[in-house]
């Protein structure tokens, strides 16, 4: 079945890009890499993980995703003639199934994360909500007169002159899905507070695939700011959210697979340090750039190549010491254990009793691997 899904998707995703070739640019790829990641970590998660649903579930987000993209494209590009029925449920289907792609991933996949269960029945009250407040939210979407807006016919199952009826259905349906998409982020807090540590490991995957989100739209802000811009383009936004956004959906992967799952504190490092080098140096560029255009009345072009020259002259020694103060900070069981063994290192060639090296011996690596069992086997001398 979930060959079947993965199928449909490519699928429709080649069409979308045939329709669309003539104006499809790095927003659109971008959007492409998004559906294709979920699919395929959903197609491994479900075939690898079988107890786990939260494959499945990236799956259906897929699917609706790339259903709607699809449905979008026959729309705008008129590729199916207004008086045909197929055109008024292009319409709807586009317009539900984003709705539906997003309330997946941001309630049920948050909810169940990482074990496919929830954290306690009691939990299961926000998966109600999930679902019932998806449910009216996109009922009272597919009846509403304003769907088929721009378009060249009327929605033929919208509901004329019942505004209460659609305010009821769309506004319960926003306020309950916003809760249970706070709810859900919340569970995840509490399985980090109380999971174990293996679950602790799995979260931070996740953590650290929204930390890089953010920090990329920001950098992205400043990019632009730097460059004089007023504010950030369009289709530079929808690139940079949705390659990054594909982030989380391999991440989600990679957590529950448990492949290198303990790689991430010292992923958590590089990446925050290279985030903060980043944007430090695009502040000190676009200082640099206003002080030696507007205060020193330098030409632009000189002005660009100064500031790029100090920049450059700037980022290894900022790199450096910004990773020592962030590993000091939040890797201070590697910085103690490195500094373990180098003192062992030093004391080695003064040892000469076989006891007490053996001591040491157990003891650094105790200290410095904290193993669950510990025994040290010493070769006999030969006959």
């Amino acid at each position: 079945m979930s060959w079947i899904a993965v199928i449909v998707i490519v699928i429709e995703l080649v069409v979308t890009i045939v329709l669309h070739v003539g104006d499809f640019g790095l927003p659109e790829l971008a959007t492409v890499l998004f559906v294709l990641t979920t699919a395929l970590v959903g197609l491994l998660t479900a075939r690898r993980v079988h107890d786990n649903p939260i494959g499945r579930l990236l799956l259906a987000a897929a699917v609706a995703y790339a259903t709607g993209g699809l449905a979008v494209t026959l729309i705008d590009d008129a590729a199916i003639d207004p008086q045909n029925p197929l055109f008024a449920v292009a319409a709807i289907v586009g317009n539900l199934a984003f709705g539906l792609g997003f309330g997946i991933l941001a309630t049920f996949v948050l909810l169940l994360f990482p074990t496919g269960r929830l954290r306690s029945p009691r939990w299961a009250i926000v998966g109600w909500m999930a679902g019932v407040g998806l449910a009216l939210l996109l009922l009272g979407i597919a009846l509403s007169p304003e769907t088929f807006a721009g378009l060249p016919i009327e929605n033929p199952i919208g509901v004329q002159n019942s505004q209460t009826l659609l305010l009821v259905l769309e506004g319960g349906g926003i306020y309950l899905l916003f809760a249970a998409i706070l709810a859900s982020v919340a569970s995840m807090v509490v399985r980090f507070r109380r999971g174990t540590p293996i679950e602790r490991q799995q979260l931070k995957w996740v953590v650290l695939s929204v930390l890089v989100m953010a920090g990329a739209t920001g950098l992205t802000l400043l990019w632009e700011i730097a460059n004089g811009q007023a504010e950030v383009s369009d289709d530079l936004e929808n690139v940079v959210v949705s390659t990054t956004l594909a982030l989380i959906p391999l991440a989600i992967g990679i957590a529950i697979q448990r492949y290198r799952l303990y790689d991430i504190d010292r992923i958590v490092s590089r990446t925050v340090t290279y985030g903060l080098v980043s944007a430090s140096l695009l502040a000190v560029y676009a200082v640099l750039v206003f002080v030696l255009t507007d205060l020193i009345r330098l030409q632009s072009g000189l002005a660009v190549a100064a500031a790029t020259l100090g920049v450059a002259a700037l980022f290894t020694p900022l790199r450096r010491r910004l990773q020592a103060l962030i590993d000091r900070r939040f890797n201070r069981s590697g910085q103690n254990a490195v500094r373990t063994f180098e003192t062992f290192t030093a004391r080695l060639p003064s040892k000469v009793d076989l006891l007490e090296l053996t001591r040491d011996v157990r003891s650094v690596v105790g200290q410095t691997m904290q193993p669950a069992m510990l025994s040290l086997w010493l070769r006999g001398e030969a006959d």
